[in-house]
């Protein structure tokens, strides 16, 4: 399983740096700038675990390791 990664880009919302799962999840919603998962929960009105659920259940995809 993959580890998450820190990279050299922020959230286009509240400017914290963005790991690989926010990266990961930017892209799977289709977002045209990358925000951090905090900001895409808030944006569903959900809690980061049910998010992470939901990604997992219809998408088919996990957080990396260490998250």
């Amino acid at each position: 399983m993959e580890k998450v990664r820190m990279l050299d880009i922020d959230c286009n919302i509240c400017g914290t740096q963005l790991n690989s799962w926010d990266a990961r999840l930017s892209k799977t919603l289709a977002y045209k700038n990358s925000i951090c998962e905090h900001c895409i929960a808030k944006e569903y009105d959900m809690d980061i675990d049910a998010l992470r659920n939901k990604m997992e259940n219809f998408f088919g995809i996990r957080p990396c390791v260490g998250i």
